[in-house]
């Protein structure tokens, strides 16, 4: 495969190819798009993959400035294999993901590519606003910045953190390509584990402000992320699959890594609605993290008395 596929040309502004999974969301897709195309860095090619659409994704993106990619229902394997036929295509030195129900904010690609450029590394990530659908149907905003302990080396420290999520993540196609893209076997965690295998190579960076919009709809059986005993398997691959790494570990980064996947687990049963899990992750965070428990029922607490 030639790693060093590129439409650059010396002294232009770099290509950065910019990829959009996408399965039945067009009315999201749409907004994704749009966002792609507002963004204030212009050279960038936008890659629709699309997971066997039947709701008239395909109709749209033939009529858009992009590249349109259709996996026909019978190859169709997962946002990861969509997001490798992605990279696959992709002409851009650098390569910016996004999934089609969240959003890029106007100076996402210009801020990243500048730090990207500055630092001489393979990827770099950005803050994130929230954007949650409550179960009554109102929608919340909040900002999460990444937190400032993870700048520089992070060959260790990914381990025991999650420092980011696909669309804020920002890299070399090289970089991607070498390391064996996303891993074709994984539903969730997977941007976790792919900044595993990025940071035994070279530090992360980030930019310490929003640069994308992130949903969270907790009214939506089908998203991944409100589902559990998937995801519990997931992590369990993980786990194996890099083995080696969490066994150089201490005693307490070891714990650090089990109370990573408790406080998952503890969202991720009750939208779920697996309420003895729940409990149960509950009571391990109490014992471990009392202040970030205490935090979260009082959240919950005014949410119900709103």
């Amino acid at each position: 495969m030639d790693t060093n596929k590129t439409l650059d040309i010396p002294g232009a502004t770099p290509l950065v190819s910019a990829i959009i999974t996408t399965r039945n969301r067009l009315p999201l897709l749409k907004r994704a798009i749009e966002s792609v195309f507002a963004q204030t860095y212009a050279n960038i090619e936008l890659i629709v993959v699309d997971d066997a659409s039947t709701d008239g994704t395909k109709e749209y993106c033939k009529n858009q400035n992009l590249h349109y990619i259709s996996i026909p229902p019978h190859e169709s394997r997962g946002g990861n294999y969509a997001r490798n036929l992605g990279i696959k295509a992709a002409n851009g030195e650098y390569v910016a993901f996004l999934d089609d129900d969240d959003y890029w904010l106007h100076e996402k690609t210009s801020k990243q590519l500048a730090l990207i450029q500055e630092h001489d590394c393979e990827m770099v990530h950005g803050g994130r606003t929230l954007e949650i659908i409550n179960p009554d149907g109102t929608v919340t905003f909040r900002d999460l910045l990444p937190n400032p302990a993870h700048w520089g080396d992070m060959s260790k420290k990914i381990l025991l953190t999650i420092c980011t999520t696909t669309t804020t993540i920002f890299a070399k196609r090289n970089a991607l390509i070498e390391t064996g893209l996303f891993d074709e076997n994984l539903k969730f965690w997977q941007e976790y584990e792919l900044t595993i295998r990025l940071a035994q190579r070279k530090p992360f960076y980030f930019v310490n402000e929003p640069v994308a919009v992130y949903r969270i709809d907790k009214n939506d059986s089908n998203r991944l992320t409100n589902k559990y005993f998937p995801w519990h398997e997931a992590v369990k691959y993980i786990h194996r699959k890099h083995r080696g790494l969490y066994k150089k570990l201490s005693f307490y980064e070891k714990f650090k890594v089990r109370r990573l996947v408790w406080s998952d687990a503890y969202e991720r049963t009750a939208y779920a609605g697996l309420h003895v899990r729940h409990y149960m992750y509950l009571a391990l965070l109490s014992l471990t993290s009392p202040s970030r428990v205490v935090n979260k029922l009082i959240k919950t607490l005014r949410h119900d008395n709103k």
